[in-house]
């Protein structure tokens, strides 16, 4: 776990805002905090009903305490979160195997490539898994002791709905609807649905409307209702019913990445495949299937597709793959000669997404390495050397089924995703447009008095300027330098012309710009951005 913290916690520091996202939801604890309004959540003077104050209370916590200016102050929720889940996890693989395949089973999630990666972002889905995980474990505990005739435990039913409404707080009802099609699967499996009694129904309701409803009675009156109502028709109704803000794919689609995922996992997939029959003869592994393929089955046919969205049932998965380790310890099964090469070929294929990883660092940083490109080229190049180790040691396991090899694969590849998230995304100068603008408004000789953008109005940009950054289209642009002496426009280079066409009609006098060039991840487009200030009219030369 210590290691795991410095990995996360260098990522933390080294990369800058991203958007949108992340920069939206910082930006909005920040707020909070300044504002001292913990009811409402605002982007600027903009309500932001999209998640419940959940998240933001806890990121404007962490951000009292270490400062409200660093992107990193708002992240640091997410370690901690990272590091209960990976506790919770090894507890629950101490129940399903031995020791060391439970060690396993912690380090294996510990290294997946976008559980990682989220645990870098400011956002809600690394929270949201811990919790996911801990409303499983105790629904796992409850089933399993009616499984076997034993006395459910004593406070497994509150530790089951105390996750849930944490849960609710933090991304509404993702984890009821993880909890009731885990239930529903249980019951259609078994044909019976009496042992629910177990989990308490309504006591365990009643706990969750103590904990949610204030907040929500609360925001309700200080918005009018708008909140709730913008929540649910404007957010989740409208990820139900269609691709929201362009993330729209068709079913199947995570069927077809979960492998670059959850790497370094991804070779176990093709054994897990080909013992989905005996997984249900265990009353363990029966109910991780019921964690998975449900709620997998359901944002499959969510219109909107977004990679962290598989997050809550990333645990079950690795609790389920592990027991692949120690199956290839014994490699003569019979199978069909034909079956166990396509079997072979699959688990190297798995093993070769550690190098397809790193060819995409290597591009990315050829692409946008920009003024740093030499120092993302060398950690790039850094991360593909250690992907040929990860490989190296996957092969080795493959055909020695030992646990060193095993470990020698998931050692490589957390390493490699620390040079990746630490290295090489940092010095990928072109990406991170607004620390770019942020530097460069930083080292002008005369602070401007207020600061208006036009065309690149990313999140970030307001994380890192402040929430009185105006958003302008360019001829109210051209009025703001009229009207702010010492005002700086931001002015992307598509918005130019017209710009400059009103503050022509306006006699308006422009300072020569500086610019700052990059590429627009969130339109996946290059920008130029231009830095107008108006010349200031000196008197005394004039007479002079």
């Amino acid at each position: 776990m210590a290691i795991l913290s410095v990995m996360i916690l260098l990522g933390h520091h080294s990369i800058p805002p991203m958007d949108r996202d992340e920069s939206r939801f910082a930006q909005a604890s920040k707020q909070m905090l300044q504002s001292g309004d913990y009811v409402t959540v605002r982007f600027q003077d903009e309500l932001r009903a999209k998640k419940p104050a959940g998240i933001y209370w806890l990121q404007s916590g962490f951000a009292r305490v270490l400062g409200p200016e660093t992107i990193s102050s708002y992240r640091l929720v997410n370690l901690f979160a990272l590091l209960a889940a990976v506790f919770m996890l090894y507890h629950i693989g101490l129940r399903l195997y031995e020791p060391r395949a439970a060690l396993a089973v912690a380090a294996l999630f510990s290294s997946g490539f976008l559980l990682l990666g989220e645990a870098h972002l400011a956002k809600t889905d690394t929270v949201l898994m811990a919790l996911a995980l801990a409303q499983q474990w105790a629904l796992m505990q409850l089933y399993l002791a009616w499984q076997n005739d034993q006395p459910a435990p004593r406070y497994g039913w509150l530790w089951f709905w105390l996750a849930m409404a944490a849960g609710i707080m933090i991304k509404g009802p993702v984890l009821p609807v993880l909890a009731l099609l885990t239930l529903a699967g249980l019951c259609l499996w078994h044909r019976h649905y009496r042992w629910l009694r177990i989990i308490r129904f309504w006591p365990g309701l009643m706990l969750v409307l103590i904990i949610c409803l204030p907040w929500a009675v609360l925001v309700t009156a200080a918005t009018d209702g708008a909140f709730l109502s913008t929540a649910v028709s404007g957010d989740l109704m409208a990820k139900v019913k269609s691709g929201q803000e362009s993330h729209g794919a068709p079913p199947g689609v995570y069927a077809l990445i979960v492998g670059l995922l959850i790497w370094p996992a991804t070779p176990l997939l093709v054994w897990a495949l080909a013992e989905v029959r005996q997984f249900t003869k265990r009353a363990e592994s029966r109910f991780l299937l019921a964690w998975i393929v449900p709620f997998w089955v359901m944002i499959e046919l969510i219109p909107t597709k977004l990679p962290h969205y598989p997050l809550p049932v990333f645990p079950a998965i690795i609790l389920l793959l592990i027991g692949g380790v120690t199956a290839l310890s014994n490699p003569s099964d019979g199978r069909a000669r034909w079956r166990y090469l396509a079997g072979l070929i699959c688990r190297y294929l798995g093993i070769g997404v550690g190098g397809l990883l790193a060819a995409v660092s290597l591009w990315g940083a050829m692409r946008f390495g920009g003024e740093t490109s030499r120092e993302a080229m060398l950690f790039a190049l850094l991360a593909l050397v250690i992907a040929g180790v990860a490989g190296w040691c996957g092969h080795l396991w493959i055909k020695q089924a030992l646990w060193r090899p095993f470990f020698g694969m998931i050692g490589a590849a957390m390493l490699f995703h620390m040079v990746v998230f630490s290295g090489v995304i940092p010095a990928l100068s072109r990406i991170h447009v607004s620390s770019a603008i942020a530097a460069k408004i930083a080292d002008l000789p005369t602070p401007p008095v207020a600061i208006a953008t036009s065309g690149y109005q990313e999140p970030s940009l307001v994380f890192l300027l402040g929430r009185d950054l105006l958003l302008l289209d360019p001829r109210e642009a051209a009025l703001f330098l009229v009207e702010a002496p010492g005002g700086l426009a931001l002015i992307e280079a598509r918005q130019q012309a017209a710009f400059l066409e009103a503050a022509s009609q306006l006699e308006l006098g422009l300072m020569p710009p500086l610019q700052v060039n990059g590429f627009n991840i969130s339109k996946g487009q290059d920008v130029l951005i231009l830095l107008y200030r108006a010349e200031i009219f000196d008197a005394k030369a004039s007479k002079e």
